[in-house]
């Protein structure tokens, strides 16, 4: 399964992440040892999405 790396925006923290589907306009993503699901949304050229308050970022 491919991976990449999100970034939470307040603390700078960075995750690997199990890619489920990607496109041009969506990235979905499982943190890595949980069960955890994150949408992501494309915005010029990263990935924007939040979870449950925090905003993270990804290159996809």
């Amino acid at each position: 399964m491919k991976q990449t790396i999100i970034k939470n925006i307040a603390t700078g923290i960075t995750k690997k992440c199990d890619i489920l589907k990607k496109n041009d306009n969506f990235l979905e993503v499982v943190l890595e040892g949980t069960t955890i699901k994150i949408t992501l949304k494309k915005k010029g050229e990263i990935y924007v999405g939040l979870f449950k308050d925090m905003e993270f970022t990804s290159q996809g």
